[in-house]
């Protein structure tokens, strides 16, 4: 006996079927909509909360145009209006007088600019400082290598000297030779006594450097190193060559009246152009080296004195340091 047969499939569908229908009939026999979870008297005070809202915002919107249009918001605007006023005016101002100045500005730039033209189109040379003996082609120097000339820490010549040297070699042009005497007579550079040294730049840096280190003390009297000049230097000059002496101390331990005529007999003027062989002049440096004193400022005077008269006698210049 089999139990599913086509009869039970046939019930089966049939009891199926009964049950669709009847969930299809009692569709739509419920209430309609969808149910709020909200109660009528929330819904109520919900709705007089938002009026009374509504009627704050209304009430401070009034209060806020009638302080707008008050009679002291309306004198606060017209303070403002005023200041505006004002400031545009000064910015008026301020421009004018920037434009102004900006025009004279123009005119400054175009006038500086055509005076740097004229400058430039002008022809000039660099000339020596005034009163140096400008057509010296050979140049030396009678150097005081006394005592307080030198720096009292290491025993070398005050550098000051050397930067006077230099300084004054770049102010002459055409100078082509140099030496260096000290003022008892003797030669700084050793192994180059008795000619000129050819002014060339490393030459010229070897030499100050030997007498910056210069060992030898000399006496406070440059009689003996100018008449070593004249007489080693000055005789073997060409005819074209023109010799000038500068006499570098700070002292004067000699006799004034006989150094003066000593020089009158070795540097001689022409009696026809007026002209001596050579010129001599002069550069003093100050006594008082701190921290120490040496010497007097007798002696500093004296030189100067001295070397004034020579200098004016010789054609040459003076030149006074202020410090060493």
């Amino acid at each position: 006996m089999e139990v599913f047969s086509l009869s039970f499939l046939d019930c089966l569908c049939c009891g199926f079927g009964a049950i669709l229908l009847l969930f299809i009939l009692s569709i739509g026999s419920g209430k309609a909509g969808v149910e709020s979870e909200v109660d009528d008297p929330t819904l109520l005070a919900m709705r007089a909360q938002l009026a009374q809202l509504e009627a704050d915002v209304a009430q401070k919107a009034a209060l806020l145009e009638a302080s707008i249009n008050s009679k002291q918001t309306e004198q606060e605007r017209q303070r403002i209006q005023s200041i505006i006023q004002e400031l545009e005016s000064t910015l008026a101002d301020l421009q004018q007088e920037f434009d102004s100045k900006q025009a004279n500005l123009s005119t400054s730039q175009q006038a500086a600019a055509e005076a740097t033209r004229l400058l430039q189109s002008f022809k000039h040379e660099d000339l020596p400082p005034i009163g140096l003996p400008a057509d010296a082609t050979h140049v030396a120097f009678i150097i005081d290598t006394s005592g307080s000339m030198r720096n009292q820490m290491t025993n070398q010549l005050h550098f000051g000297v050397i930067e006077q040297i230099t300084e004054l070699l770049d102010s002459l042009p055409e100078v082509k030779s140099i030496q260096f005497i000290d003022t008892s007579g003797n030669y700084m550079l050793r192994d180059r006594r008795g000619f000129w040294l050819p002014d060339s730049p490393g030459l010229r840096q070897q030499a100050l450097r030997a007498v910056l280190n210069y060992p030898i003390l000399s006496v406070s009297d440059p009689e003996p190193g100018v008449r070593k000049a004249f007489r080693d230097l000055q005789q073997i000059l060409d005819p074209s060559d023109s010799m000038s002496l500068y006499v570098i101390g700070d002292d004067f331990r000699g006799s004034t009246q006989s150094f003066l005529l000593k020089l009158d007999r070795l540097n001689p003027r022409d009696l026809t152009t007026g002209k001596r062989p050579a010129s001599i002049s002069a550069i003093g440096f100050p006594t008082l080296i701190n921290p120490f004193q040496i010497g007097a400022p007798q002696g500093n005077a004296r030189f100067a004195n001295i070397m004034r008269e020579i200098a004016e006698a010789h054609d040459g210049v003076l030149i006074l340091k202020p410090r060493i």
